[in-house]
């Protein structure tokens, strides 16, 4: 049985499978030539020779040199176009027609009954073709006589050229009197490529010489690459207006050391928040998350213009009013993603089911608490349960390996905005010898813990070297008070820090502050902040310097706006 014969007949049999795969395509031509195999024992620069409506883009492979690429024993597919598809087009230009023409050879075989084909697919020049099951297109395109089997790949014939679409970045690149397009090329930084420059000497003051090659860096594309064929993004470009109303709303979030430094940090928040991950229509949404995780409103907004990008989307709108609590949210900091410590070998991090992330740490330590320990007990003669109180008690964790470090720290780091924040923790010492709900023996410990902060941009804390008694400095609030958090042992609750004086030299807790901003910490830069989480000594004795627990720090933001 003659073999074209066979695929003709199976061809029948998937027919109704292919249509719906198809979405309702009822071209007959596809049926008539899918699986053939007329040119199976040629390449597919052989086999376009050989059918005279493909004569011009046969043509025009020798002219810009593709042919060589279609002889090769290599993989592609193929959306040749018809002899009609050519009228108006300039083919006296090379340059131009190898960028057409590198739109319409695809890595890899895909015929018409391959799923992925009617995803994206990525041509030889790097750009992706888009499948439209509107349209029934590829990136303008239809097949109109598919499924030519080669030696080296499928062609199909189409009734236009493959469209070359121009990538995210360089279609806005074409919006030049954009504020977002204006702030993101004025990242751009011309650096040496040290991968490619040659060292070529030394001068006398003993630098190496190179013969440089330069390449250009931008930190906003490097974040946020829509400039990356190998990535599908969406991007929504605000008109200036609506730019202008998020950097007055913003600008106050962002401030840094210099206005500069502060305009930059505000411009690259907003042009990057309208980063989205995939090929998105934003008419179908209300909401939606940018890369960063930020909730953006486009409900009822006026779109302008859309473009349908090699590398995704872009969209221009008029404005998006993005709610500052979605922008500058809370900040969770995991125990046991600590950056150091005094010592980190006395750090335990524990698994634990009730813990964020099931995990939290604690360090091994032992504390003397010179205040009083409530207990019931009967006092005699009477029988009757009273309350006792017992001056001290001495708790360890590990009695076995025992820190003997006041001010023992272990440090944390947060990317924080200017603004107010409010300071939790949660600390659960869950080590039922540290507490006694009946209070019959020796009662509850009291689990009081110290937190110093150095601010962005400011010299970072510091301890000095005497284990028993030594400063912590560099502390924004300065040497004499700092955050603490109290609570008891055997309760899991999320705990508030509040200001505390300090015994000057020591650093003991003295007194809770009652002032106004008692709860406040206020962050004037925004930048990466460092926290240490201290023990919260009673004494100086040593090997009595204090336990540390912690699942989670939480950095509350005090934002008003709805």
């Amino acid at each position: 049985m003659n073999c074209k014969y066979i695929y003709k007949s199976i061809f029948t049999l998937l027919f109704p499978a292919v249509i719906l795969l198809l979405n309702g395509c009822n071209d007959a031509a596809w049926e008539s030539h899918v699986g053939n195999d007329e040119f199976v024992k040629k390449n597919l620069y052989q086999a376009i020779g050989e059918k005279p409506e493909l004569s011009i883009y046969y043509n025009v492979l020798k002219k810009t040199g593709y042919n060589e690429i279609l002889e090769t024993s290599n993989s592609y597919t193929v959306f040749a176009p018809a002899n009609s598809a050519w009228s108006g087009v300039d083919t006296s230009s090379v340059d131009n027609l190898t960028k057409l023409i590198g739109m319409t050879i695809a890595y890899k075989t895909y015929f018409t009954d391959n799923t992925e084909l009617y995803t994206e697919v990525k041509a030889v020049n790097d750009k992706n073709i888009f499948y439209d099951a509107t349209d029934k297109t590829f990136n303008g395109a239809k097949l109109i006589d598919p499924d030519y089997r080669t030696s080296n790949g499928v062609l199909h014939v189409t009734d236009k050229i493959v469209e070359r679409k121009e990538n995210i970045w360089s279609f806005i690149s074409t919006l030049t009197e954009s504020s977002q397009y204006k702030y993101i090329k004025s990242l751009n930084e011309t650096v040496m490529d040290e991968d490619k420059s040659v060292a070529v000497g030394v001068y006398p003051d003993g630098r190496t010489k190179y013969d440089t090659i330069w390449k250009n860096i931008n930190n906003f594309l490097s974040a946020f690459p829509i400039d990356n064929e190998d990535s599908i993004y969406t991007y929504v470009m605000v008109e200036n207006t609506g730019f202008d109303m998020l950097y007055t709303k913003y600008k106050p979030y962002f401030k840094m050391s210099s206005d500069l430094s502060t305009d930059s940090l505000t411009r690259f928040n907003i042009c990057g928040d309208f980063v989205f991950n995939g090929l998105i229509d934003i008419t179908k949404v209300d909401t939606l998350e940018n890369v960063s995780g930020v909730k953006v409103p486009l409900a009822g907004v006026t779109i302008s213009r859309t473009y349908d990008a090699s590398n995704g989307r872009v969209y221009v709108i008029n404005q998006s009013n993005i709610r500052l609590k979605d922008k500058i949210k809370p900040i969770k900091i995991e125990g046991e993603d600590f950056i150091n410590a005094y010592d980190k070998n006395y750090v335990f991090t524990r698994y634990k089911r009730w813990a964020s992330g099931e995990r939290d740490i604690a360090l091994s330590c032992g504390e003397t608490q010179s205040d009083s320990l409530w207990r019931k007990v009967p006092l005699a003669p009477d029988t009757v349960v009273k309350k006792d109180s017992v001056a001290s008690k001495t708790y360890f964790i590990n009695s076995n390996l025992v820190a003997n470090v006041a001010n023992f720290y272990i440090e944390y780091t947060a990317n924080v905005n200017s603004t107010n924040y409010d300071v939790y923790y949660v600390a659960y010492d869950d080590i039922s010898d540290h507490f006694d709900s009946t209070y019959t023996s020796y009662g509850v410990y009291k689990v009081v813990q110290k937190l110093f902060v150095s601010m962005p941009g400011a010299k970072k804390l510091v301890r000095g070297t005497t284990d028993n008694g030594a400063e912590v400095v560099n502390n924004y609030l300065g040497n004499m008070i700092c955050f603490a958090g109290e609570g008891y042992a055997g309760v899991h609750e999320l705990t508030k820090l509040k200001k505390w004086s300090l015994i000057q030299d020591t650093q003991i807790l003295d007194t809770p502050l009652t002032t106004a901003d008692a709860d406040v910490m206020s962050v004037a830069q925004s930048g990466t902040m460092t926290m240490w989480l201290c023990n919260a000594a009673r004494s100086t004795t040593a090997s009595r310097q204090g336990l540390l627990f912690l699942d989670y720090i939480l950095l509350v933001p005090r934002i008003t706006e709805e």
